[in-house]
């Protein structure tokens, strides 16, 4: 019977693995500024590359701005106070850089809610690849005393084949790659505004 039990516990079976993570963290840059390089940069590329992933593609897939709330869209803009609310949609298309997910890229949509007073981005992939069946992240901005105030999160799934007896593994080797890709985030965004910060105007990319 032991031996049964055993038996059965080492056979390798399917088995869903998730890793959830959440972080908030403070950036050393006032808000104005921080919306302006998030949006004028191209922070996308600069944040999914330290996510163990690598940024090959994007496409607009829509814009919408509501000037209805600014008096001087185009100079507020420049001076970068505007009011203008923008909400985008982009397809991303990256590199798994993980062979073990058994897929070498992931399609994702990403949808930006840009307002004069926070920033919502949700990144959702559009479905499976290999083994990763599900992957999401969202970053949340919005003013703070010391500067701005970012809040991430991430979640994935993770088909593997284990033993039964190891689903813990599985399930922890997930959770450390989800913690592992919101540390990854929140360094990637802290050094990438802090690269541009001290700028006295914020060039979109396509100008420079």
């Amino acid at each position: 019977m032991v031996a049964l039990l055993l038996g059965w516990q080492l056979r390798s079976i399917e088995h869903l693995a998730t890793g959830q993570q959440q972080r908030s963290f403070v950036v050393d840059c006032d808000f104005d500024k921080f919306r302006q390089i998030m949006v004028r940069k191209n922070a996308t590329a600069a944040i999914v590359e330290h996510t163990g992933m690598r940024l090959i593609g994007e496409r607009i897939e829509g814009v919408v701005m509501d000037t209805s709330q600014d008096d001087r869209p185009l100079l507020n803009a420049i001076r970068g106070v505007t009011k203008t609310e923008v909400s985008a949609v982009k397809e991303l298309m990256v590199q798994l850089e993980n062979p073990m997910l058994e897929a070498s890229e992931l399609v994702l949509t990403q949808n930006a809610d840009i307002h004069p007073d926070h920033i919502d981005v949700t990144t959702v992939s559009k479905g499976p690849a290999g083994r990763l069946k599900h992957y999401q992240t969202t970053l949340d901005a919005k003013p703070d005393p010391e500067g701005t105030r970012v809040a991430l999160t991430v979640a994935l799934d993770v088909l593997v084949n284990v033993p039964s007896l190891f689903k813990y593994r599985a399930d922890a080797g997930v959770q450390q790659a989800a913690d592992d890709a919101i540390n990854g985030q929140a360094a990637a965004i802290e050094a990438f505004i802090g690269k541009h910060a001290g700028e006295s105007f914020i060039l979109p990319e396509l100008m420079r």
